[in-house]
């Protein structure tokens, strides 16, 4: 049986007891605790059994758990997987008992925690370990492209690189052919944006698109800079233009 309320207490707990110094800690376990609510509509509107729907919601709680290793790095240059960081995390000393009592479920849940991240996800999954990890991945989406539009990029640094930036070519290319912008080829801040929009083409339910949709995310973060290059200002109404008609196919 999945407690969501003691698993939430867990997860809180745990964050405080690193005593991490950053500034990103308090908002990631928002974006968090988003997340695992919108993997529980995902997976209710699948009509998915009422124990799935917990572990859709549990996997959410705990997809990040890795971010908050990452967070105590003080070279920001080296490398970090936080999405096999936090299986680690949970493996280490058998933790993952601390948030689900039955082992039943350690497959599935590490499985989705592991892939939550990944550009494509692992070709020799199960069905099962497939959902789970699509239902993640969408969730995460749709939160970050909230964030997106509300919380990143606040910084006048930040303002400033992106409407002053042009959009690498690399990048254009993926969202022109309707792929996920493969962050590997991001060159500069303006590069996020186009990443963070093209999050539409690689979600899974139609649902997903849905609440992207209604929550109209996309067009307040595309419409938040007033980019100063002629070029980046027809690229970015160009991007708004096709991601809106990705959006009203509802496929």
């Amino acid at each position: 049986m999945i407690d969501i309320q003691k698993a939430k207490q867990e997860l809180i707990k745990h964050v405080k007891e690193q005593k991490i110094e950053n500034e990103k800690v308090d908002k990631k376990l928002e974006h968090i605790l988003r997340v695992a609510e919108i993997s529980k509509k995902i997976a209710t509107e699948l009509n998915l059994e009422t124990e799935q729907i917990k572990l859709a919601e549990l996997i959410g709680l705990l997809h990040d758990i890795g971010r908050f290793e990452q967070y105590k790095i003080v070279d920001k240059t080296q490398k970090f997987n936080h999405g096999k960081a936090g299986v680690e995390i949970l493996k280490k000393d058998n933790y993952i008992r601390k948030y689900v009592e039955e082992d039943k479920y350690d497959d599935i849940l590490l499985t989705a925690v592991y892939e939550h991240n990944r550009y494509e996800l692992s070709q020799n999954l199960t069905k099962e370990q497939e959902l789970f990890c699509k239902i993640i991945k969408d969730a995460d989406k749709i939160d970050l492209i909230y964030e997106g539009a509300e919380v990143y990029w606040r910084k006048q640094e930040d303002i400033t690189a992106i409407e002053n930036g042009r959009l690498s070519s690399k990048m254009l290319q993926d969202f022109y052919q309707h792929k996920l912008a493969d962050s590997k080829n991001k060159v500069n801040k303006t590069d996020e944006i186009l990443r963070f929009t093209s999050y539409v083409f690689d979600l899974n339910f139609p649902y997903s698109r849905e609440i992207i949709k209604r929550s109209d995310n996309i067009n307040k973060m595309l419409d938040r800079f007033d980019y100063k290059k002629a070029e980046t200002k027809e690229e970015m109404k160009k991007v708004k233009e096709i991601i809106n008609e990705e959006l009203r196919k509802g496929k």
